[in-house]
């Protein structure tokens, strides 16, 4: 186990890399230019070529990519638009010239949203994605069955944006059952957090609870006919008590690394949802540093991002592994 760990970090290692050098990558591609959107549209030529050396970008793009995976490691030492150098603490991810901000600061003042939203999120996906993929392969080819396959695939239809707004209007404006979403730290008052994402909770669990109860379905109707399933039901076992003792830990692989990359995504920003319901998480934040042609932060955000996918997953690979030792031999 501790050597398919070890693998497991290594290559998690090596797929960050990876991606950093592709974020850095896309923050030349683009084709904003990063000091003359610093400088301001005010500014000539001379002012964006002193802006441009102040930033650094005068230096050759491998010592530039260089000097940014020490700044992660270490932190270092950045020039802002008026020439002044300001020290990024590590892990320094850059710094955003829209916000006059070091971008690790920046995500970390929006993370408690985004994990608030993927906290509830999540715990609304397990809850209708398990339960209706239990169910429905518990109660295969019957009504319930049939019913419940079509409520999924409704779910697996759906927008977030459509119903996010279909919601709003439903139970927040013309009803008023749900308070208007917003986000009250919960250490300030626990009703009013609870109450503010109890609705991007909902609509963004039951969203993404389709594709796990489908998958769900699937993997339990597979391990069902597994020589050992049989076995245990050939020997008198409940069809119920077979399912809870063998189908569902057989079935669980799959479930897992869904579950783990489903959880990274969503710590990574859920962009649409906290759009739809004005929370200023890290997906919110990056979009308007698209749209502010703030280079830095989106590529802080693509590599934060990165982060919490390869984690989860790693930790899902390694959840598996342990649950099926055939894994890790392999």
């Amino acid at each position: 186990m501790l050597s398919f760990a070890l693998r497991r970090t290594l290559q998690a290692l090596a797929v960050l890399v990876a991606v950093s050098a592709a974020a850095f990558a896309l923050f030349y591609a683009a084709p904003a230019d990063p000091a003359r959107a610093a400088c301001g549209p005010r500014c000539d030529n001379g002012q964006v070529a002193a802006v441009r050396q102040s930033m650094g970008l005068d230096q050759p793009l491998l010592t530039q990519y260089t000097d940014y995976l020490a700044g992660v490691v270490t932190g270092r030492d950045i020039g802002d638009v008026d020439g002044s150098v300001i020290h990024c603490d590590a892990p320094c991810l850059g710094y955003s010239y829209r916000l006059h901000q070091p971008v690790t600061e920046a995500l970390v003042d929006h993370l408690p949203v985004t994990f608030s939203l993927a906290a509830g999120a999540l715990a609304v996906l397990l809850v209708l994605g398990l339960g209706t993929g239990f169910v429905s392969a518990l109660r295969h080819g019957g009504r319930t069955d049939r019913l419940l396959s079509g409520f999924t695939l409704v779910g697996a239809s759906v927008q977030i944006y459509f119903l996010g707004y279909v919601a709003q209007w439903a139970l927040v404006y013309s009803t008023g059952l749900l308070p208007l979403p917003s986000y009250t730290p919960p250490a300030e008052d626990l009703a009013a957090w609870a109450g503010g994402m109890l609705l991007p909770w909902l609509v963004l669990g039951f969203v993404n609870s389709a594709v796990f109860a489908r998958l769900s379905r699937s993997q339990l109707l597979e391990t069902m006919n597994e020589e050992y399933v049989r076995t245990a039901r050939g020997k008198g076992l409940g069809r119920l008590r077979a399912h809870l003792k063998y189908t569902s830990r057989g079935a669980a692989g799959p479930l897992v690394q869904l579950l783990g990359l489903e959880t990274g995504a969503l710590l990574g920003g859920a962009v649409i949802t906290e759009t739809v319901f004005g929370l200023n998480g890290v997906g919110r934040f990056t979009a308007e540093a698209v749209s502010g042609q703030d280079l830095p932060a989106v590529v802080g955000a693509v590599l934060l991002a990165a982060c919490f996918v390869v984690l989860f997953v790693a930790l899902a690979d390694l959840v598996v592994a342990w649950l099926d030792p055939r894994i890790r031999l392999s």
